[in-house]
């Protein structure tokens, strides 16, 4: 703790005294305890985990010239374990998190390259946004060089290619861990294309994905995954939007073809101001092919570098066991969903949704057990609270209710997490 305070007066100090130099510092600490319960087996009788983790984040920002700027930052992220006792506390690995050199407007023209480790987010982040589904939210960087373009005022593209393997190669490690931190399954190679346009009254985007993932002993079956998409904001007079986003599949999963669907729409109404708290309320639902297990043809949808917390922070645990182990690996679910958006003060909100979950395929795994479609009722509710620039939090709380997707003796559980953040 003392290190920790000194570390963190020590960068402010210098970030004040730095305002105008071409070297600035930042630095974040995420305190987070939760509770998971028994999200996981769906069983009253399994450990309930609870345990805290601690996420640091400190780095520095260069930019010696005008347009031209590197940056390097370094993360850990420790927990204390309460729950099980089987769980014990650690410092865990301090490893690169950001390191690379962005070059803005070059030779005059609109162009930026940035290359290096970095976090790549497109829109929503449906298909690209986390290259670590394995370290949780500690870190979501990809190893990538990536250009912008703009066109014009209304259009813009942007590209990448990258490189991401399954644990550590590239840079050191402080504290290294034995099994080595695991990043992903599968080392991978990718790329993408991404091109938007604001054509009134429509935002539009279309774009191409490719995902090579490499065979080891744990995961026998390499597999290229090529994803065609689209995503569409329609506005609909001040108070209503549209928002649709949808994206085809195809490619090879071991000497097996692939063809999968996946797509997500929700209509908007931002509520008029004499109504009190509520703000916004937004109805839905997603829709992600599952497997047919009678056809050699492989209709799962994959979800790429997009396996976070989308749309839940808890059932992402639950769709590990039926899919070989894999936490968030958003595949064979559907929800209707309605969103209810509001704030409570200045510096406190809230937003809450109900998801109607249901399976699209079949699962014969022993977990899920049940002889219908309906994976269960979601409900979710989360309050974010602003102290001032600095500091912030918030406290989340998931209820899922089994439907008959599951076998009948499955039980339904309950995920809290409270959180607090300094940054700057």
């Amino acid at each position: 703790i003392i290190i920790l305070m000194a570390g963190v007066l020590n960068c402010s100090y210098a970030q004040e005294t730095n305002k105008e130099k071409k070297l600035k510092f930042s630095f974040s600490e995420r305190i987070r305890l939760t509770t998971i319960d028994n999200a996981i087996l769906l069983d009253n009788d399994a450990d309930i985990w609870t345990f805290t983790r601690f996420r640091t984040y400190a780095g520095v920002d260069y930019a010696p010239v005008k347009n031209l700027d590197f940056r390097f930052q370094l993360g850990n992220e420790a927990r204390v374990w309460f729950s099980p006792a089987s769980k014990h506390p650690g410092l865990n690995e301090i490893f690169v998190n950001q390191l690379y050199i962005n070059w803005k407007n070059i030779a005059g023209i609109p162009l930026n390259i940035k290359a290096g480790r970095q976090n790549i987010m497109l829109d929503e982040g449906f298909i690209c946004l986390d290259g670590q589904p394995l370290t949780g939210s500690r870190s979501a960087y990809f190893n990538a060089l990536r250009g912008d373009y703009k066109i014009n005022d209304k259009n813009s593209i942007t590209a990448f290619v990258s490189y991401n393997t399954d644990t550590e190669e590239f840079l050191p490690l402080i504290n290294a861990q034995d099994p080595a931190q695991a990043l992903e399954e599968q080392t991978n190679t990718g790329m993408g294309v991404y091109y938007k346009s604001k054509l009134k009254p429509v935002d539009l985007s279309v774009y191409y994905f490719l995902k090579h993932t490499f065979d080891n002993e744990a995961y026998p079956i390499e597999s290229g995954i090529n994803v065609i998409g689209a995503r569409g904001v329609v506005p609909m007079g001040k108070q209503f939007k549209l928002v649709a986003e949808g994206g085809y599949q195809f490619g090879t999963a071991g000497d097996n073809d692939r063809s999968a669907f996946g797509g997500y729409a929700h209509f908007d109404y931002k509520l008029p101001q004499s109504i009190p708290v509520a703000n916004l309320i937004s109805v839905g639902g997603f829709y992600l092919s599952g497997d047919d297990p009678a056809t050699d043809k492989v209709e799962g949808w994959d979800p790429l570098w997009s396996r976070w917390p989308k749309w839940s922070e808890s059932y992402i645990y639950t769709l590990i066991i039926e899919n070989a182990g894999k936490v968030a690996y958003w595949s064979n679910i559907s929800s209707l969903n309605v969103n209810l958006n509001g704030k409570l003060s200045d510096n406190v909100s809230f937003k809450s949704s109900y998801h109607r979950l249901m399976a699209p395929e079949d699962n014969l795994s022993d977990f899920c057990g049940g002889t219908g479609s309906v994976r269960g009722d979601l409900f979710i509710i989360k309050t974010m609270y602003k102290i001032d620039d600095h500091w912030s939090g918030h406290l989340l709380w998931e209820n899922f209710t089994p439907g008959n997707f599951y076998a009948e003796d499955a039980d339904g559980y309950n995920w809290v997490r409270f959180e607090l953040m300094y940054k700057f």
